[in-house]
């Protein structure tokens, strides 16, 4: 069965808490989040300008915070580029925090831009040396590794495939991007089909018709300037969510749109096509 979530980051763009976040999910029913976080600590989060949560804060705290408003968290994003050696310690201080927090799943990537004097199969190789490091981590806690495409790496379909089945673990999957894909000049749907049977969590975003000379050039927006259904990725959405109920994929699929109003329309949009 496919759940709508609601991702903490589209509150960013309006420099919101996460208890004000929180309250909207739950005004909202839509009781299915995902988190951004920081290895670390951030004045804005601090102050209450930013909906992400520290990895050093107490996640029973959050835990009991996310209860009282009748909210799950489907997904921790720890997005720290691949290939850089602090990915390990971010993904395993989040496998840590999820387990505590109750929640199944963290998510990394790689990151926008290939690295100066790397090619693509050495940033390839750092991916498979960096999660390799976190699995043992993930296995004693049970909790999920989504690799997200959003850069050159993951949004190369042949090297997606071949970093799934070189793990071959049901802790390594999957977060699928409808429009990092797209803006890379990937068939978004086409490349669901392909990964399908390691997907485990979708962030759907939509892509504003203005980025459209961008297709190819870019490897990923952070979150869509239209609602989804708004823009020119609608119909690659409507014909992945066919997909997936075609073949019965049981997950959830997390909104990402700029702002509370695109986050309103895009929430209304996605439930009639639902």
């Amino acid at each position: 069965m496919i759940k709508i979530g609601i991702a903490s980051d589209n509150f960013r763009h309006d420099d919101r808490s996460l208890t004000y976040f929180f309250k909207w999910c739950q005004q909202n029913q839509s009781p299915i989040v995902e988190l951004n976080t920081l290895n670390g600590d951030d004045f804005f989060e601090g102050l209450g300008f930013s909906p992400a949560a520290s990895l050093q804060s107490d996640p029973l705290a959050l835990r009991h915070e996310l209860e009282s408003f009748g909210l799950k968290v489907s997904q921790l994003d720890c997005h720290y580029a691949l290939h850089r050696w602090q990915s390990i310690p971010y993904l395993i201080n989040g496998i840590k925090f999820a387990h505590a927090l109750g929640c199944p799943a963290i998510a990394t990537t790689d990151g926008a831009e290939m690295p100066p004097g790397m090619t693509l199969n050495q940033v390839y190789e750092r991916a498979v040396y960096h999660i390799g490091e976190a699995l043992p981590v993930a296995r004693t806690h049970g909790i999920q590794i989504n690799v997200e495409p959003h850069g050159p790496l993951t949004n190369n379909l042949e090297l997606m495939v071949k970093l799934m089945k070189h793990f071959d673990d049901p802790l390594v999957g999957v977060n699928f991007d409808t429009a990092n894909t797209f803006i890379a000049g990937n068939d978004p749907v086409k490349m669901t089909e392909e990964l399908l049977p390691w997907i485990h969590h979708f962030h759907v975003k939509d892509v504003a018709p203005e980025l459209r000379a961008n297709i190819g050039k870019d490897t990923g927006i952070a979150a869509s300037d239209v609602h989804v259904g708004q823009g020119i990725n609608a119909d690659n959405i409507r014909n992945i969510v066919a997909l997936l109920k075609k073949h019965n994929w049981d997950g959830v699929m997390s909104l990402e749109s700029k702002g509370e109003k695109n986050t309103l329309k895009s929430l209304e949009w996605f439930r009639t096509i639902l």
